[in-house]
């Protein structure tokens, strides 16, 4: 019987692989109905690959990933379908905004989920919008998906996990996004008794920080401690795209490395669970108030994992952990594959676990580069990695992060605790003005620095966007790295010790 199992090792890959292979066919290819019979069949194969292991694991991983996505995408095919009905009719739509709004050319931008289609075929918009304000019982359909929401101005007042109802004409969706309405009319917004406890927290302390520090530094240092994007120019936004500096201002996996970095060197002190505790619950704290974004699962997932398997003891290779972490945020939700956000996140983190230790270990063998070194081979993996996807979505690549990153990265912590601690010392005005002056000078520098290169267009690549060949760029990278692996396995006397 012993022989028919799979070494531990070879069923890990086998079932991750098999799950991700499975979910990619079920969103690309295709899907089944819905129905009890097959959900029940998923979570017998779930039972079968996680505690009986056999040759067969991949393939039953497979059917599983393929049958779970199946029970989340095959609602959202539905919608789809039903959505190209509506191309260029004007509609009232109610959705609840899943993250902070943002503002782009002087109109709020929002993300709506729980979409409701309100019946207005036979009443007017002025009388739709009359019962919604008077409370009338409405005629509404369920939507699955998300809309991508552009208001006719700005609307400070909005909230994540407002119910928002709006008018507006309906276009093709993109992306993730099942549809797209531009220029809408807001009908009506509700808060619901405690609404989104988190988000009003960040925006309090959003408001301590801007009566210390200026725009438009205030909204580079909110950016860079919460993700916040609402309070930036569109000019620095504009600027920051040209440099490749945007996921700098986009909280990530980065920003919590620094905040497990420091509850780590404050509490490890304590004792090795006290830092484990506080670390997870600064994880889960930083996630609840920036919101749960992909990028911010696959970060947080990342850093739990772990976190918790080193407190144990054990380690995860950097490939196990990519593999493990990709599989369970598709499982969570299987759109997330077609996601830029979550393709740039899992890419860039690729080029920090894989691209560069293999970089470092080709140019200084097993000698520690120096710190100017570190960061330039750390900036040309992420750079690499992301290249493709890039290229392919925008039509351009900036050379120009490499300088950057090595000018701004390095004091982005200490930007982030200036930021933190003129919020934290608003109590004291003496101190916090004298933080806010030291704070605004370095984000001043930052500003500075990405506006200067942002005129050197001539490290700026243009080539043509939508062309699935650039992801053949791919092919000669991953050649590369497992081409040792190949080797050893063929010539096996060469790594005997």
């Amino acid at each position: 019987m012993s022989k028919k199992l799979l070494h531990p090792s070879r069923s890990f890959y086998a079932t991750i692989w098999g799950v991700i292979s499975g979910v990619a066919f079920s969103t690309f290819f295709w899907h089944l109905p819905l129905s009890f019979g097959w959900l029940a069949l998923a979570l017998v194969l779930c039972f079968v690959v996680l505690f009986l292991p056999t040759p067969f694991t991949l393939v039953l991983a497979f059917c599983g990933g393929f049958i779970i996505a199946n029970c989340r995408t095959t609602p959202l095919h539905t919608s789809k379908n039903f959505a190209e009905q509506l191309y260029g009719q004007e509609i009232i739509l109610i959705g609840q905004i899943s993250e902070a709004p943002t503002t782009d050319s002087g109109r709020s931008i929002v993300r709506l989920q729980h979409l409701q289609l309100v019946d207005n075929s036979s009443n007017p918009v002025d009388k739709v919008q009359e019962n919604v304000e008077n409370n009338v019982e409405k005629t509404v359909q369920n939507i699955a998906g998300t809309a991508y929401i552009q208001l006719d101005q700005t609307y400070s007042e909005l909230e994540r996990s407002d119910i928002l109802t709006v008018t507006g004409s309906v276009n093709q969706g993109f992306g993730t996004f099942l549809l797209t309405m531009y220029r809408a009319k807001p009908l009506d917004v509700q808060r619901t008794t405690t609404g989104d406890p988190f988000a009003r927290l960040k925006n309090w302390f959003a408001n301590l920080v801007r009566d210390y520090i200026p725009s438009p530094e205030s909204g580079l240092g909110l950016g860079y401690l919460m993700g916040m994007k609402s309070d930036l120019s569109d000019s620095l936004s504009e600027t920051l795209q040209l440099v490749g500096m945007t996921h700098v201002i986009v909280a990530s996996g980065a920003h919590l490395g620094i905040l497990v970095n420091g509850a780590r060197r404050i509490f490890d002190r304590i004792s090795r669970f006290a830092g484990l505790f506080c670390s997870i619950f600064l994880i889960f704290t930083f996630v609840s108030i920036v919101g749960f974004t992909p990028s911010m699962t696959r970060a947080s997932l990342v850093s739990i994992l772990s976190l918790s398997f080193g407190y144990l003891g054990r380690r995860f290779t950097p490939f196990r952990l990519l593999s493990l972490t990709a599989a369970i945020t598709l499982l969570i939700d299987p759109t997330n594959l077609i996601n830029l956000g979550w393709q740039l996140s899992f890419a860039s983190f690729s080029g920090l676990l894989i691209l560069s230790p293999r970089f470092t270990r080709l140019f200084y063998g097993g000698k520690s580069p120096p710190w100017l070194a570190s960061m330039l081979i750390t900036s040309l993996s992420t750079t690499i990695a992301c290249a493709p996807i890039l290229i392919y979505n925008f039509g351009s690549i900036s050379l120009l992060a490499f300088v950057a990153n090595l000018i701004i990265l390095p004091t982005l912590p200490y930007a982030m605790l200036l930021v933190a601690l003129t919020g934290v010392t608003s109590f004291l005005p003496i101190l916090a003005t004298l933080i806010a002056k030291l704070t605004t000078l370095l984000l001043d520098l930052h500003i500075a620095i990405v506006t200067f290169l942002s005129t050197k267009s001539m490290f700026i690549l243009e080539l043509q966007s939508g062309s699935l060949y650039i992801f053949l760029f791919y092919l000669p990278l991953i050649t590369y790295l497992i081409f040792p692996q190949i080797k050893k396995t063929l010539h096996p006397s060469l790594y005997r010790p």
